[in-house]
């Protein structure tokens, strides 16, 4: 299964935005995801076209707001993990 994985020091739950970079007219949609207790967070990309992409994930812990964002490519026939 295609998917990105992130470690947190403690347990998320996130809103995760994607937006294609390679066609900025392709939309996907916003996940709410929550992480395990031990703070890993799998997030399935099998729907996502090919294309290069821009992750951002958004979080509130301990009264505080974090983002983080990260770009990733999904090439025709590949297996991410």
């Amino acid at each position: 299964m295609k998917s990105l994985t992130f470690c947190f020091d403690h347990p998320v739950a996130v809103k995760v935005f994607f937006s294609c970079l390679s066609d900025p007219d392709l939309k996907h949609h916003i996940q709410f995801l929550r992480s395990n207790e031990d703070g890993s967070l799998v997030i399935p990309i099998v729907d996502i076209p090919d294309g290069s992409w821009k992750v951002v994930l958004e979080w509130n812990y301990d009264g505080r707001d974090f983002c983080m964002e990260r770009t990733f490519e999904v090439l025709p026939g590949a297996i991410m993990s």
